[in-house]
């Protein structure tokens, strides 16, 4: 086994294909299944399964690509930190954010950050959270900025801020004139909420189900805007982040409602690979983001934690 290989391995790993991986190595694809199939020999076992076009990992695969990363990582760290590098023009990295990140949280980060390093290239997926995860363990994202919290044995997080989910409805729904209401007349009204099984969407579920209740008409959707947009529209109601909705409130689109007994929060932060080593010009990034938040002291002890 040596480095080469195990680079080009943990390539096809992380996408799943060996074109795109020849595409990132700026190698033929003959070259690449050469070097996973030298590397499968001299482990004296097979990496993926192959089936007509699509591959996935075997056990033996998943094993490997758990320390291929570590090393990865580590002989970059190494390069870095025995050179002393700065950032120079050119870099680029990817990371992803949830939709409320993008527009609410890191808007003057980026325009901070470009000023700093005009020469840097940023590319954000936006994305639920638990799909943003999957990118980081896959190695296709350098870190997350998203719900929390999120537990995996793989994933470090970090919490940025606080934000409640506010019940609300359009301003000319019979509800918006009331001060207050039960969760069992929220229930009757069309509910308009996060897909099942996402972070914001746990409270909701956990307070109905401690409550006996079962909604009636639920559409689902990930994006923060497009509910704000339908709830404005008098689709129906639903609980959101606050930070989404205060400018509708200051305009009067959208009443908040005050849920008799249920108070529900939801926190963003960052999410990244446990034992991840960060380039300068990631590195140079995250400070920004967790010193908007007055963070850095809680930031520097977790990097120290992880050394």
């Amino acid at each position: 086994m040596n480095l080469y290989h195990l680079n080009t391995f943990l390539s096809v790993a992380r996408f799943l294909s060996f074109t795109r991986a020849a595409q990132e190595l700026n190698l033929t694809q003959p070259t690449v299944s050469s070097g996973v199939r030298d590397l499968e020999r001299s482990l004296g076992v097979k990496l993926f399964n192959r089936s007509g076009r699509s591959i996935d990992l075997t056990m033996e695969g998943r094993l490997l690509l758990t320390y291929a990363e570590q090393i990865h990582d580590l002989t970059t760290e190494a390069e870095d930190r025995i050179h002393h590098r700065e950032i120079e023009p050119g870099e680029s990295f990817r990371f992803g954010a949830i939709d409320a990140a993008v527009i609410y949280v890191l808007p003057d980060v980026l325009e901070a950050y470009h000023s700093r390093f005009p020469s840097v290239d940023i590319s954000v997926q936006v994305d639920a959270s638990r799909f943003l995860v999957d990118e980081i363990l896959r190695g296709r994202s350098e870190f997350g900025v998203l719900t929390l919290p999120y537990v995996h044995p793989k994933i470090d997080t970090m919490p940025l801020l606080e934000d409640s989910l506010t019940l609300v409805v359009g301003s000319g729904h019979p509800l918006a004139s009331r001060k207050g209401v039960r969760l069992e007349q929220v229930v009757t009204e069309t509910l308009i909420l996060f897909h099942e099984g996402s972070v914001s969407r746990k409270p909701v579920d956990e307070h109905l189900a401690e409550a006996g209740l079962s909604p009636g008409r639920v559409m689902e959707m990930s994006s923060p805007e497009a509910m704000r947009k339908l709830v404005e529209a008098g689709v129906g109601v639903s609980f959101l982040p606050n930070m989404t909705v205060q400018d509708a409130l200051t305009e009067g689109t959208l009443v908040a409602l005050n849920v008799v007994g249920v108070s529900m929060q939801r926190r963003i932060g960052l999410a990244w690979r446990r034992g991840r080593y960060f380039s300068p010009a990631i590195q140079a990034f995250l400070d920004l983001i967790v010193g908007n938040f007055g963070l850095m002291e809680v930031w520097q002890t977790r990097l120290r934690g992880t050394d």
